[in-house]
């Protein structure tokens, strides 16, 4: 038992750092208010109001950084952020992440109530968000910001 967990700590300790930009779509889930009315033929009148839930669609871009610390952060889709959040200039904390050779996988920390699950796969890279603020998917590619150029 001793040997998997030092060799899980030497694979942390050499990981290179990881940026990533994925673009995609999703769906958030929205809350919409619905009010309506009606009268009678002798003047009396009744309203009521109604409050659901719709998936409107979206296409964003994410961006998620993770370091040779294993520390990571992430920049979440705006149509998924709620109102109340933390974060930090646009950036969130990735929690709990999980690393093989095949995928990574964690927490965005977005506020105390929202805490999306996020999926990447290091093979096909793809990636997927999902909470309860809506889902999101879509394909990533790595870069390395000191020798990107830059569009403008």
């Amino acid at each position: 038992m001793i040997i998997p967990l030092l060799f899980a700590v030497q694979a942390v300790s050499s990981l290179q750092s990881i940026h990533l930009i994925c673009v995609g779509t999703g769906t958030a889930a929205r809350l919409t208010t619905t009010y309506g009315s009606a009268y009678d033929n002798n003047g009396n009148s009744a309203w009521g109001q109604v409050l659901s839930r719709r998936d409107t669609p979206f296409d964003d871009q994410v961006n998620v950084d993770i370091g040779p610390d294993g520390q990571g952060r992430i920049r979440m889709p705006r149509a998924m952020l709620p109102v109340v959040r933390g974060g930090k200039d646009g950036w969130f904390e990735l929690g709990s992440i999980k690393m093989t050779d095949s995928e990574i996988s964690g927490t965005a920390q977005v506020n105390f109530m929202n805490k999306p699950r996020v999926r990447l796969d290091r093979i096909t890279g793809a990636i997927s968000i999902s909470g309860k603020a809506g889902d999101y998917s879509g394909q990533c590619q790595a870069y390395d910001p000191a020798a990107t150029p830059r569009k403008f």
